[in-house]
């Protein structure tokens, strides 16, 4: 029975080894070593940079192009905003009543090149200056027409309810 057990183990190792064709593992390993984190990182700094200077700018177009077309954004008190264009108006209800500049401090940045994941903070202020919320972010990131895009955004402020509340005129 030994004999056969043998066989059948390197049977079983020879098949595992060809199953992937050299097309595959080149793929495999191509991938593996074209991936850059720094760059990852770059652009995503880049795009926080897009993100900042849209938010202040008044412009929720530009915001939402940091955006996929199938992202999803899940702010505290309330439901997600699924879909680059659900995000263009939730984005441009935000701007009209409430926070009028966005300040993003990014933090960790961690992934691989099928998707990367950012921890940060953010303070918002009013028309007057008065930051009005601070709290924390994870943005799942992934690539879309070559560009590092947020595919999944969420938030929550630092500030107890009852003061995010009566703070915030975007909440209703």
């Amino acid at each position: 029975m030994i004999p056969n057990l043998r066989f059948i183990l390197f049977a079983g190792i020879i098949t595992l080894l060809f199953s992937c064709n050299e097309n595959d593992k080149m793929s495999i390993e191509k991938s593996a070593s074209v991936f850059d984190i720094k760059q990852a990182e770059a652009s995503i700094t880049q795009s926080n940079q897009n993100f900042m200077k849209s938010f202040n700018a008044g412009d929720s177009l530009g915001v939402a192009s940091c955006y996929t077309s199938d992202a999803k954004t899940m702010a505290a008190h309330m439901p997600s905003v699924k879909g680059r264009n659900n995000i263009i108006h939730f984005i441009s209800e935000s701007m009209r009543s409430g926070p009028k500049k966005i300040d993003l401090s990014s933090g960790q940045i961690t992934g691989d090149s099928s998707m990367v994941a950012e921890e940060g903070t953010y303070t918002l202020f009013d028309s007057s200056g008065k930051n009005i919320d601070k709290g924390k972010y994870i943005v799942l990131w992934k690539q879309e027409a070559g560009n590092w895009k947020m595919f999944r955004d969420i938030w929550t402020t630092d500030l107890p309810d009852s003061a995010f509340l009566k703070k915030s005129p975007a909440v209703k």
